[in-house]
């Protein structure tokens, strides 16, 4: 019955190319969010670890700075990880973009959407990149080199998700038998 509502949700949906602006959104959140905590990290280590360390009893195993070194290096894996999440949304939008035919007339409707989600990604960038280069952010974008160069080129990953969807739908097209675009 569930499987039911999810075909008829996927075939009422009339064109993918607004995922993008989605990826484009989930990408520039997490950006900010996990500079931020990244720097609110940094900021609150040395009093957590120096309040933690004072209140616990002088014959504890348990060494509170090497917890919260490990805790540091946890929060810039998340960076490491930064490509995963983008390979992820791409295949995500790519998948269910391929599920459907759509109009010919959608292409020149996303052809406009592409006109307005890179100059969304240009702005995003813009945003991030001035964040980054704040003095507050500097250390915290230094210690993040993959999300920085991933949010610097983010209107190429979207024009790149474009194509994606473009191929996707012309491929969904071929295979649905419908004529070509």
């Amino acid at each position: 019955m569930a499987i039911g509502k999810l075909r008829s949700l996927i075939k009422s949906r009339k064109n993918g190319f607004e995922d993008a602006f989605f990826v484009l959104v989930v990408v520039f959140t997490i950006a900010i969010f996990m500079m931020v905590l990244v720097k609110s990290w940094s900021e609150m280590k040395t009093p957590l670890d120096e309040g933690l360390s004072n209140a616990m009893p002088d014959d504890s195993s348990v060494n509170v700075t090497t917890i919260l070194n490990k805790t540091t290096n946890t929060t810039l894996l998340f960076d490491k990880m930064f490509p995963f999440l983008l390979v992820g949304l791409i295949g995500f939008i790519f998948i269910v973009a391929s599920v459907y035919a759509n109009h010919p007339i959608m292409l020149f409707v996303g052809i406009f959407i592409l006109a307005i989600a890179i100059l969304l990604a240009v702005i995003y960038a813009n945003i991030y990149n001035n964040i980054a280069e704040s003095d507050e952010f500097t250390t915290t974008n230094d210690n993040m080199p993959i999300q920085s160069a991933f949010m610097e080129y983010l209107p190429y990953f979207i024009f790149v998700i474009f194509i994606l969807i473009t191929v996707a739908i012309i491929w969904a097209r071929k295979g649905s038998g419908t004529s070509g675009l």
